[in-house]
């Protein structure tokens, strides 16, 4: 299996980069080989997963043209079969010259990546920033598949999933009499991940019915994130819940969803 994942949704603070790290060391377990890819210059995929003292090259190396061998950006981290594509705060400045040469700067990411990624790892997860710009549409254009994170406790987690959604179908489309198009046609929307849930919460459980009857329960992971401490206390020490805490809710429930989203894949199932 060979499968390049964007996490993507317009809204921060949906736990984007708690799932991609997480999720990640899950399918580590499962005897997957697995990169993460950190898109957002916060950087903090990279903190969980790197030491920042030893990143001599990272993604704003390969992005400038300063570095065009991927291997030398990519990094262990502690956990077996995991691996890390380390990002940098200057990252960021780099779009303002990029977006100068668009459509072409929209593949930059793909050209860059797509074929080393494919021949190495198994499952490659794109942690995106919180936002619909010119860094998200290079990951959903060098990306096989979308997952939107929603925080069930919160509406404007909707409205950035809707969006977010909107742009994935927009990057779908091919256009021929429009040259200045970026396309992705085979780019997939998977799942909506539910994240932060509290079913105790009417909050909750209203947003939840909301969703499956906008979009459709098979259009939403069954696995639920539930809301925990466990999770921050995991990130306070720089460790994935499932290194922290095996034995706690948060981490059966990463080990459940990439159980899931791998038979939703069709992807060979292999125990931890």
């Amino acid at each position: 299996m060979m499968a390049i994942i964007s996490l993507v949704n317009n809204k921060g603070g949906v736990g984007k980069t708690t799932m991609t790290v997480n999720l990640a060391h899950a399918l580590a377990n499962r005897q997957k080989n697995v990169l993460v890819i950190d898109l957002d210059s916060q950087c903090n995929s990279s903190s969980l997963l790197v030491d920042n003292k030893f990143v001599e090259e990272s993604l704003y190396d390969i992005l400038n043209g300063e570095n065009d061998d991927i291997g030398k950006a990519i990094y262990s981290t502690p956990y077996d079969r995991l691996k890390c594509l380390a990002n940098e705060e200057e990252t960021s400045a780099l779009e303002f010259d990029l977006s100068a040469n668009l459509p072409d700067n929209y593949n930059i990411l793909r050209a860059n990546i797509k074929e080393y990624v494919n021949d190495k790892f198994d499952y490659t997860l794109i942690d995106c920033p919180p936002n619909l710009g010119f860094f998200v549409i290079n990951a959903l254009v060098a990306s096989d598949f979308v997952i939107v994170p929603v925080m069930c406790g919160s509406r404007f987690s909707i409205e950035g999933l809707t969006k977010a959604i909107k742009l994935v179908h927009y990057i779908q489309q091919e256009d021929d009499n429009d040259p200045t198009r970026v396309s992705n046609p085979d780019l997939r929307f998977l799942r909506l991940a539910i994240n932060s849930i509290d079913k105790r919460t009417t909050m909750s459980k209203v947003i939840l019915e909301r969703l499956k009857k906008n979009f459709g329960e098979d259009q939403i992971f069954e696995t639920n994130i539930g809301m925990s401490t466990v999770f921050h206390q995991a990130e306070d020490l720089n460790k994935t819940v499932i290194r922290h805490a095996p034995r706690s809710v948060g981490a059966r429930a990463y080990r459940d969803l990439a159980k899931e989203l791998c038979g939703v894949l069709g992807d060979s199932d292999e125990g931890e």
